[in-house]
C-alpha cells in the first residue's frame, strides 16, 4: 500500500533525518521514497507498507524522530467534489507547499476540461510538478518544466475560481528570469 506523509523531523540535518526515517521504515517492513523538502524544513515522502496496520506502526515509531503533520492513504480513491471545491483545495495545498497533492487535485478536473481551461489547468499542474522537483533538489528539471508551463498559463479573466492567473504567470516568469524557485502563494 502507498501512503503520503509530511513530517517535521527533530534532526535538522536533512540527510541524517532521511536516513533515520528510512531506517525505521526498513525495520518495520516498509519503504520510504521520493523525499521532498519544504522551505520550512518539513519533509514529505511516500511510504510503501504492506498494510494500514504496518503504516500505523511506522507513524507511531516516528514519534521520537519527527512530528507527523499529516498522512494520507494514496490507495483510497478521491471523493467527488465540484470543480470550485477542487480548486479551493488545490490552492490550500499549493499555499502550504503541498505541491504533489495540488497536482493530483488539479489533475482530477483537468481530465474532463476542454479548450483554454484545459490548457490553463495543464500549466498549473506543470507549475506544481516543477515545485515538486525543487523540493527534491532538482532545480534544472524545474526550470525545464516552468518553460513548458508558461505559455499555458493564460486566461481571459483575471481569476480562475479564485486563482490570480496574471500573478501566477508573473511569478513563473520571475523564476525563469532568475533561475530561482522561491515558494509563493496563489
Amino acid at each position: 500500500m502507498r501512503f503520503l506523509v509530511r513530517a517535521s523531523p527533530a534532526e535538522r540535518d536533512r540527510l541524517a533525518a532521511l536516513d533515520s526515517l528510512k531506517g525505521v521504515a526498513k525495520m518495520l517492513g516498509a519503504r520510504v521514497s521520493h523525499p521532498r523538502w519544504t522551505s520550512g524544513g518539513s519533509i514529505e515522502f511516500d511510504v510503501f507498507a504492506p498494510s494500514v496496520v504496518d503504516f500505523q506502526l511506522f507513524t507511531a515509531a516516528l514519534e521520537p524522530l519527527a512530528v507527523v503533520e499529516h498522512s494520507r492513504n494514496l490507495d483510497e480513491p478521491p471523493r467527488f467534489q465540484p470543480k470550485e471545491r477542487v480548486v479551493e483545495e488545490a490552492v490550500r495545498y499549493f499555499n502550504a507547499e503541498r505541491y504533489w497533492e495540488c497536482h493530483e487535485a488539479l489533475e482530477s478536473i483537468w481530465r474532463p476540461a476542454r479548450g483554454k481551461e484545459r490548457l490553463l489547468l495543464q500549466g498549473m499542474i506543470l507549475v506544481c510538478a516543477a515545485m515538486v522537483h525543487v523540493q527534491r533538489g532538482e532545480p534544472d528539471v524545474a526550470l525545464g518544466i516552468y518553460k513548458r508551463a508558461l505559455p499555458q498559463i493564460m486566461w481571459d479573466a483575471e481569476s480562475y475560481h479564485g486563482v490570480d492567473v496574471p500573478r501566477l504567470r508573473e511569478r513563473v516568469k520571475e523564476s525563469l528570469a532568475r533561475g530561482e524557485f522561491p515558494p509563493f502563494r496563489i
